[in-house]
């Protein structure tokens, strides 16, 4: 009879052995697999951070190369004051606007007025603006109004002394105190029939160089 219950508990500790070692290989197997899952999942998420990182680098390489090149064209279109198309030519950048950003660019259009040639000043120039901005190409719009009829003076000489005529030689515009044993020889010449200047800005220059 002890026999037959140390068979049957034998048995019974031979069967939960081989239970827990089948619930222990289970359980291995599970966390595994379930290592082999987060493990994949952290791949997925690193390639996809260094997805994103490398679109942002790109996106800040293309921001840094935003700017006019050198190789670009640069339009430059003219209207009258009643929008008329006046001239448009095509140019390579110079110094000032090559490597400037749509900003850049904004600003050397916004004070181009204040460095304008006086001949553009002349014809009525009150504005540029950026039409279009791309690194290959940039649109510059100038707008003028009526032109600016400003009186020209004649610098001559009387009585060995430098003075200043109307632009029709009507009447004295100003006295000088330039002698004309001052002046070099050429400048003494021209001023036998007058020297005739279109501006203010070109009278004050002359009396400026020559003035003692």
């Amino acid at each position: 009879m002890m026999k037959k219950y140390t068979f049957i508990l034998g048995i019974a500790l031979m069967g939960l052995v081989i239970a827990y070692q089948i619930s222990f290989i289970h359980s291995a197997r599970l966390y595994q697999r379930q290592k082999q899952e987060l493990e994949a999942n952290r791949e997925a998420i690193t390639k996809e951070e260094a997805s994103d990182e490398a679109e942002v680098i790109m996106a800040d390489a293309g921001a840094a190369h935003d700017y006019v090149l050198q190789s670009a064209q640069i339009i430059t279109e003219s209207y009258d004051k009643d929008g008329n198309l006046m001239s448009r030519e095509v140019t390579v950048p110079n110094a000032e606007l090559v490597g400037k950003d749509r900003l850049g660019v904004m600003m050397y259009a916004n004070d181009y007025k204040k460095h304008a040639a006086e001949s553009e000043v002349k014809q009525g120039l009150e504005r540029m603006v950026v039409e279009s901005f791309t690194p290959d190409t940039v649109t510059l719009v100038k707008y003028y109004g009526e032109p600016i009829d400003e009186p020209g003076y004649w610098i001559a000489v009387r009585d060995n002394i430098v003075i200043v005529y109307t632009e029709d030689k009507s009447e004295i515009y100003e006295f000088t105190n330039i002698e004309m044993w001052q002046l070099p020889l050429d400048i003494q010449s021209e001023l036998v029939d007058g020297i005739y200047v279109n501006n203010e800005r070109e009278l004050f220059d002359f009396l400026q160089t020559y003035s003692s």
